[in-house]
């Protein structure tokens, strides 16, 4: 990988959270220098949330993304370099980017990537563009995919929110003496 597309993938993490408040991270957890829980290390398609209103900083540095992030509940230092970050995108509205050349062989097999038909759900496809942002994941089975430019997303930066809350089970509290 080279500067530019590092740089490529830090534009897209930083639009996204500035414009959308929210970013999933797609990361190969066994790629060398990535900083997650032992119990994620062989985990090839890992995601991780990043969301703006954290009240820890996010570093998107040159080479790698720092936070601490929280497994569980228990706050854990990650850091994500770009080289195994093979997605980035906002769950909510389905906007973002994917690198078919960072993707794990395994993911993009269990996704049916290699095979003529694409079996993803499509994201939205980028103002000013006819192809969906995708379309390099699509593009897996080419020798040499094509590098996707890095395009303004539409909207106003407000994310849709889901009508249904998530109910949470009560905790178990006991008095221990």
């Amino acid at each position: 990988m080279t500067a530019e597309d590092f740089s490529q993938k830090a534009d897209v993490v930083r639009l996204l959270l500035e414009t959308e408040g929210r970013v999933m991270l797609c990361l190969d957890a066994s790629h060398p220098g990535v900083a997650v829980p032992r119990r994620f290390v062989a985990d090839r398609g890992l995601r991780l949330v990043l969301n703006r209103n954290m009240p820890q900083p996010i570093d998107i540095g040159p080479l790698t993304i720092e936070s601490e992030l929280r497994f569980g509940g228990i706050p854990h230092y990650c850091v994500i370099p770009y080289e195994a970050v093979w997605g980035v995108f906002n769950p909510d509205t389905r906007h973002g980017m994917f690198w078919s050349e960072s993707m794990p062989d395994e993911i993009r097999a269990r996704h049916g990537l290699e095979e003529a038909a694409v079996h993803l759900p499509e994201p939205t496809p980028v103002p000013g563009s006819s192809a969906p942002l995708a379309e390099t994941a699509k593009t897996a089975k080419t020798p040499s995919p094509p590098r996707v430019a890095l395009r303004v997303i539409e909207g106003d930066g407000a994310a849709e929110t889901p009508t249904t809350a998530v109910k949470r089970p009560r905790p178990n509290l006991r008095l221990v003496d």
